[in-house]
């Protein structure tokens, strides 16, 4: 039986419930974060997130989780962000601010890079929904129970373009109308993806299987800058099933 304790980061909004019930599904133990406090004691945190970039980092600085998480991150220390949970990890976001302000939101200041909105004109319908791939840019013992080909679950309209900064952080990169971009980010302990392991059926609750027991046993952090073919792409995949989310059964069953 894993000993391993997972902290999760709950700010308010996400599906956290999916979150929760995949990372049980491991066999893994589970407290939620209320206090700041908790950051610095965490094994490892997972952090998922959907809705605005803003809301999410307002919220952060609100509860004091800001400074205690940008610590924890800057320590390498182990950590899965998943959709916002990866976006905030940037410098800053284009979204617009609650008041209205187009200023640039900004992020934790991890990840090198400003998050920008898809453009329509560019790549047809936003946001970019369904199961796409990944091209793989470093070898990770994240990927150890996952299949070069197995699609992964999508659902935004922001992302984190590839640039000369961040390009030591792209773990895998994904194509979306002709755009490619940073779908998943890997620099040590430190793991986040743009797409959505809980909504990834028994993909990506082997993807977070490969994370945890990666943090458990100490090789999370052993992952490895492979060659990429820079014509490699990426396509959207036609499903009957739209989403599979982990159900407390779990089986990666429909919710």
């Amino acid at each position: 039986m894993p000993r391993l304790k997972v902290s999760l980061l709950d700010y308010g909004a996400g599906n956290v419930r999916s979150v929760r019930n995949a990372i049980l599904a491991n066999g893994y133990e589970l407290e939620d974060i209320t206090d700041p406090s908790q950051i610095a004691s965490a094994s490892v945190i997972v952090f998922p997130g959907v809705g605005a970039f803003s809301s999410a980092m307002q919220v952060l600085r609100k509860k004091g989780y800001v400074e205690p998480l940008k610590k924890y991150l800057a320590e390498g220390r182990p950590y899965l962000g998943i959709c916002l949970g990866m976006q905030t990890l940037f410098e800053s976001s284009e979204e617009s601010h609650e008041d209205g302000s187009t200023d640039p939101l900004p992020g934790l200041g991890v990840v090198p890079g400003k998050v920008i909105k898809f453009d329509e004109t560019k790549v047809g319908a936003v946001p970019h929904i369904g199961w796409n791939g990944r091209i793989k840019h470093q070898e990770s013992p994240v990927f150890s129970y996952v299949g070069e080909d197995e699609e992964v679950y999508f659902v935004h309209s922001y992302y984190a373009p590839i640039t000369a900064d961040n390009e030591d952080w792209i773990l895998t990169s994904t194509t979306y109308g002709g755009e490619k971009y940073i779908s998943a980010v890997q620099k040590g302990c430190v793991v986040a993806t743009q797409f959505h392991p809980e909504k990834s059926g028994k993909t990506g609750l082997n993807f977070i299987k490969g994370f945890l027991e990666a943090a458990e046993n100490g090789t999370l952090d052993k992952a490895k800058p492979i060659e990429v073919d820079p014509s490699a792409s990426t396509k959207l995949v036609k499903r009957v099933v739209v989403a599979l989310d982990v159900r407390s059964n779990d089986n990666g069953d429909l919710v």
